[in-house]
C-alpha cells in the first residue's frame, strides 16, 4: 500500500513523465494522467486529463485506490486503458450511427481509422501493463 506522497515520488522519478511546474505547484504528466503537488500546502492530487471537458477531473475514489494499491505506473496504465475503452465505445457508437443514418463513406473511413489508432494504443498500453504484472 502506498501513500499519495509515495506515488508523487514515483511520478517524479518517472523518466517518461513530462514536468509541468509553475510558481504554485509541481506536476508530472504521462498518458493523460497528471499528478499535482501544491507548493504551499503540499497537497497532492491525481487528475485525469482525458475527460472533463475544459477542466481536468480528479481521479475517482476507485481510480485512486488503484494508485494507492499498485503504484504510479500501474495506476497510469489502468486509467489510460479505461480512457481508451471509453473513447473506443464512442467511436463504435458513431460508426453505428453513420452506417444506419447518413451512410457517408468518407466519415465512415475516418471513424475506422480513428478506431484503428485507438486499438493500437490500447494494445500497446495493455502490453506494458502486463509487463508490470
Amino acid at each position: 500500500m502506498y501513500s499519495l506522497k509515495d506515488i508523487y515520488e514515483q511520478a517524479d522519478k518517472d523518466r517518461f513523465a513530462v514536468t509541468l511546474d509553475n510558481d504554485y505547484y509541481k506536476s508530472k504528466l504521462v498518458y493523460g494522467v497528471k499528478i499535482v503537488k501544491d507548493k504551499s500546502s503540499n497537497e497532492i492530487e491525481i487528475l485525469n486529463t482525458m475527460n472533463g471537458g475544459d477542466y481536468y477531473s480528479k481521479a475517482t475514489k476507485k481510480e485512486l485506490e488503484i494508485f494507492l494499491e499498485k503504484g504510479w505506473r500501474y495506476g497510469v496504465y489502468v486509467l489510460s486503458l479505461s480512457n481508451l475503452r471509453s473513447k473506443l465505445d464512442l467511436i463504435e457508437e458513431r460508426i453505428k450511427e453513420e452506417l444506419t443514418g447518413k451512410n457517408s463513406q468518407k466519415k465512415y473511413k475516418i471513424l475506422k481509422n480513428q478506431r484503428e489508432k485507438v486499438l493500437e494504443k490500447y494494445s500497446q498500453l495493455n502490453y506494458k501493463l502486463n509487463q508490470i504484472k
